[in-house]
């Protein structure tokens, strides 16, 4: 036990209901037992030796930690071996009268000090036997009221104390909610105005584009139309003047003479503007591909 422990259980013991307190310690023990009807007190401290020399003259010796922790299994009733008892000094002695079967010895005066103590007896359970350890507590009188109004006071403002401060943790606690709340209500708001923004310039951007992939469309046909055109170019004046001559010599009877090339027939001839045209498209059909 490394440091001090504060125990308390409600009792019924024969005189009527009983509270007992245990202040449990690494080297000692303190007792105390208020009676309901009279606010009577008795209260008793005991260290380890004490403990110890009482157990080993019952001829069940326990040690110190080994005893309170009975004794607090008896408090709270955790363990059927263990359990406790309220006597006064008469019923101890007729106790032990029983158990060694003496004659039991007469009461002491009702002024004596032995009468106005009590017993607080730990009986531990076992097979066939029961071992009784009594704690002797003299009677410490009653409370004093004037002392005990003062505490009740005391624990009263410490109450209100506490509750004031956990009202006020409260408080913070829901004011802080509420701004986070609004903090988010104002950037899904920031959010969302963002994102119509962008779709909007996304429709924009989406009918410029379709705009554009139709006038691409359109160049690009009248380019094809151009280059079928250029294809198929119309004879030359010269050709044509060839022609002509030909055919009036062979109304006239004179067989056409054709001097034959030491070439090979001619290429076709370069055709700046049918070039520029199909590199137009080229790069037309290139952006549409795109």
């Amino acid at each position: 036990m490394a440091e001090p422990r504060f125990l308390q259980a409600e009792c019924a013991f024969r005189p009527g209901a009983h509270t007992v307190r245990v202040t449990l310690s690494r080297s000692s023990l303190r007792v105390e037992v208020e009676a309901h009807g009279t606010a009577d007190l008795w209260r008793g401290e005991f260290d380890a030796t004490f403990i110890e020399d009482l157990t080993r003259k019952t001829g069940n010796f326990k040690q110190f930690g080994i005893f309170c922790s009975m004794l607090e299994s008896a408090l709270t009733q955790s363990s059927d071996s263990v359990s406790l008892e309220l006597l006064t000094y008469t019923d101890l002695e007729t106790l032990h009268s029983r158990k060694v079967g003496a004659v039991t010895r007469p009461p002491p005066s009702t002024h004596s000090p032995l009468n106005s103590k009590r017993y607080l007896i730990l009986v531990y359970s076992v097979e066939f036997d029961r071992i009784h350890y009594p704690l002797p507590l003299p009677y410490a009188g009653r409370p004093d009221l004037v002392a005990l109004v003062r505490e009740l006071q005391e624990q009263l403002a410490q109450l209100r104390a506490q509750r004031l401060e956990e009202t006020q943790h409260l408080r913070d606690a829901l004011w802080q909610a509420v701004e986070e709340k609004r903090a988010a209500e104002a950037r899904h708001r920031r959010e969302y105005r963002q994102m119509a923004a962008e779709l909007t310039q996304a429709k924009a951007s989406e009918k410029r584009l379709q705009l554009r992939v139709k006038n691409l469309t359109a160049e690009l046909a009248s380019c094809k139309r151009g280059r079928q055109k250029s294809a198929s170019p119309a004879p030359r004046p010269q050709e044509r003047r060839s022609a002509s001559l030909e055919s009036h010599r062979s109304s006239r009877g004179h067989p056409s003479s054709k001097s034959p090339s030491p070439a090979g027939s001619r290429p076709p001839r370069f055709d700046p503007t049918a070039f520029v045209r199909a590199r137009q498209c080229r790069q037309k059909e290139a952006e549409l591909r795109k």
